[in-house]
């Protein structure tokens, strides 16, 4: 009789159940009497199990069952003589000592028996390697003494380690990557792969950071092919025979200056006593077609990727900037989702269609922002004459979207992002902090809007689908985030709903405490992610929640139009399901996964070029903000936004140690160092490889007379 493998799965589990020496894949298919023809079968079974960490494969080939203690987890990161591993379903990190990390390298996924905690928290040891990761890494290389070199790592291996002949040549200070090697000793070494060049440039550290990320840079010549071709034949005249045509309304784009990749458009009609919005975004799944290399590339990248030296697209530039792109002035396929809202902005009906449309002006954030607070000179003036009236009434309906999403309990959360002014061979030569205007908002609005109103017309209908989803904090992270604000002298420390933490938020922001509240608010919030079931979003309070409106960079958006459109189009619930249903599943994984990679990818790079920029300022002196706390020191953001860490042992202050409740504190556990406090601070030391700059605390007495200052954009 052949068994299906949930039937193989039950029959393993137990045989195995109570075995603690364990049993051969051989020794389990004799006691299981399985014939020649089913071994293959349980070999698979086994080996599955193994993968997801429900049985245990010993140094031996003996399998047996993973024990209640026994979680999956990712090797974060190895020093000597202990590493951390992060725990896979959440919760805090796990510190491994040096002897039983088991060979594993950070990025392994691995199986954590859990042991006693002790004050560093949860403690453990790595019984099995479930899946490699890449173990490739970068750093810098430096000379060892005489002909020897090192490698010092960039993250995840905090430590030096020696090289060994690698696949290719490479000098003391090059960027390089590398992989981990081990000797006769067990000990690691570094095998170098890659040399990139100077690690004192951070667009050739940034070169490192893209493959070390397995981010794929170059398109395949079969996609930009298809891509040119595809934007060099137009709009056949046959395919708007099937849309509406929207050619003749007032439509127009507001992005920032230098976009190019203009994937939305927007509408404002007054609508009896509410409105019509429309929000047209680019039919790009009109042009990749699922299968084709367009697609594969696309689901292969998943997202844009934004360097500060450069962009990375999703799709190929003949279609990212080009014939998915809504300028001005050409008529544009699109995908337009059109909402009949309330005067208070509450959604009353939503329609999904295929239109084609002519955008009337190419609006720019910084112009529009002009016009709103009367500073646009004529010049501006005269480009928005024909939309002006819809942009007061687009004004005045993002007000009220914002109210709502206010009542509700969207929570406003404090963040500031670094904008890098390069020079022509990509130095950065300045650096200050993104400030967002009306426009931005009004904007964000309104594709919140679109992304709600999709997300409730695809559940509503049952279709398969990718939502953007976003789980309930972490009851215990909310009960530390509540004592933090109570020994804060805070009134709003009842942390149970969504309005609860955006009262704390507005009370915090008249508070020096702003960044520490909100610092703590967004660490007891889970991230968001993509998943085929609608599970809701928390951060924005909010039931219903996709990402609809950017298919040009974001593989989930393509996914949707691409189920959206068929279904527009009359094709039958039960065809639907069984086109999509595993599409969604896989795409919304993919999409989650390479989602991190590119924000971590992003966030990297940002640190290599922080640091090239503050080395002009080596020995400086500035005045900073205490913008996160940590216990091994303070991280200190300047006016532009760069940030740079002040170790604890530079601290004046002995004895000190980490509360997570209270930041720094004393002996007697009070407060000595908090996020937000001000602190003076000398650029001691930045490692461009690493990402890292190095702050020493300046007492008062000692501050130069004219302390340098830089301006905040």
């Amino acid at each position: 009789m052949k068994h299906t493998h949930s039937e193989w799965k039950k029959k393993i589990l137990r045989r195995l159940n109570g075995e603690k020496k364990g049993l051969s894949a051989d020794e389990l298919a004799s006691a299981l009497r399985a014939k020649k023809k089913d071994r293959p079968a349980l070999l698979l079974a086994l080996g599955a199990m193994e993968q997801s960490g429900e049985l245990v494969c010993g140094k031996k080939g003996r399998y047996t069952v993973a024990g209640t203690a026994d979680i999956r987890a990712r090797l974060l990161s190895m020093s000597r003589g202990f590493g951390f591993a992060r725990p896979e379903d959440g919760g805090a990190d796990c510190f491994i000592p040096g002897r039983y990390l088991s060979g594993a390298l950070p990025g392994d996924r691995v199986l954590v028996r859990l042991g006693p905690p002790d004050s560093r928290g949860p403690q453990g040891k790595i019984t099995q390697v479930l899946e490699e990761g890449p173990r490739l890494y970068t750093g810098r290389l430096v000379s060892a003494g005489g002909k020897r070199q090192e490698v010092m790592p960039d993250s995840q291996i905090r430590f030096p380690l020696p090289v060994k002949k690698g696949e290719c040549e490479a000098a003391a200070g090059d960027k390089v990557r590398f992989r981990v090697t081990f000797d006769k000793r067990g000990d690691p070494a570094a095998r170098v792969v890659t040399a990139y060049g100077s690690a004192d440039s951070a667009r050739v550290c940034a070169d490192a950071i893209v493959d070390a990320a397995g981010i794929p840079s170059v398109f395949p010549q079969e996609a930009v092919r298809a891509a040119e071709r595809l934007r060099d034949e137009g709009i056949p005249a046959k395919e708007l025979e099937g849309r509406e045509d929207l050619r003749d309304w007032t439509i127009f784009t507001i992005d920032g200056q230098d976009a190019k990749d203009l994937d939305d458009a927007v509408s404002l009609d007054r609508d009896g006593d509410g409105w019509r919005l429309g929000v047209h975004i680019a039919d790009v799944s009109h042009y990749v077609r699922e299968g084709t290399p367009l697609d594969q590339e696309a689901r292969r990248r998943g997202t844009s990727v934004y360097f500060a030296d450069r962009a990375i697209p999703m799709l190929p530039e003949a279609l990212s900037n080009g014939a998915c792109s809504l300028n001005a002035g050409t008529d544009k396929l699109t995908l337009s989702a059109i909402l009949r809202l309330a005067p208070d902005g509450k959604i009353r009906e939503t329609a999904i269609k295929k239109t084609v449309i002519r955008s009337c002006v190419r609006g720019v954030y910084s112009e529009v922002n002009a016009l709103f607070d009367g500073t646009a000179g004529a010049e501006i003036q005269e480009k928005y004459a024909a939309v002006r009236p819809v942009l007061e009434d687009m004004r005045a309906l993002a007000r009220r979207l914002k109210e709502a999403a206010s009542a509700r309990g969207t929570m406003d959360l404090i963040s500031c992002e670094s904008v890098f002014v390069l020079d022509e061979q990509g130095r950065p030569v300045d650096l200050f902090a993104r400030t967002t205007g009306e426009a931005e908002g009004m904007i964000e609005q309104f594709m919140i809007a679109a992304n709600v109103a999709v997300a409730a017309y695809a559940r509503q209908r049952g279709l398969p689908f990718v939502y953007r989803v976003h789980a309930q904090p972490d009851a215990e992270k909310l009960q530390l985030l509540s004592e933090t604000a109570r020994q804060l002298g805070m009134k709003a420390v009842r942390l149970s709903s969504q309005p609860d933490l955006r009262e704390l938020m507005e009370e915090a922001r008249e508070t020096p405490y702003a960044r520490l509240i909100s610092d703590r608010l967004l660490r007891s919030m889970a991230k968001a992610q993509y998943s085929e079931n609608p599970l809701g979003h928390y951060g924005l309070a909010l039931k219903d929640y996709c990402h609809f409106t950017s298919p040009i960079r974001r593989y989930p958006d393509l996914s949707i139009h691409r189920i959206l459109s068929d279904a527009i189009a009359g094709v039958p619930k039960d065809e639907l399901a069984r086109r999509y249903t595993a599409f969604v599943r896989e795409s919304a994984d993919l999409s989650s996964q390479y989602e991190v990679r590119a924000m971590t990818a992003e966030r990297e790079c940002e640190g290599c070029y922080m640091a090239e920029y503050m080395a002009r300022f080596l020995g400086e002196t500035f005045e900073g903000v205490v913008a996160s706390v940590s216990s091994f020191g303070l991280f200190v953001e300047l006016p532009n936004s760069a940030e740079g860490l002040v170790r604890i042992h530079a601290l004046p202050e002995a004895g000190l140690r980490y509360d997570e409740a209270a930041s720094l504190v004393d002996g007697r556990g009070r407060p000595v160092y908090t996020v937000g406090d001000a602190m003076t601070v000398r650029v001691d030391g930045v490692d461009v490889s690493a990402g890292q700059v190095d702050f020493s605390p300046v007492v008062p007495e000692k501050i130069p007379a004219a302390a340098s200052d830089f301006k905040q954009g």
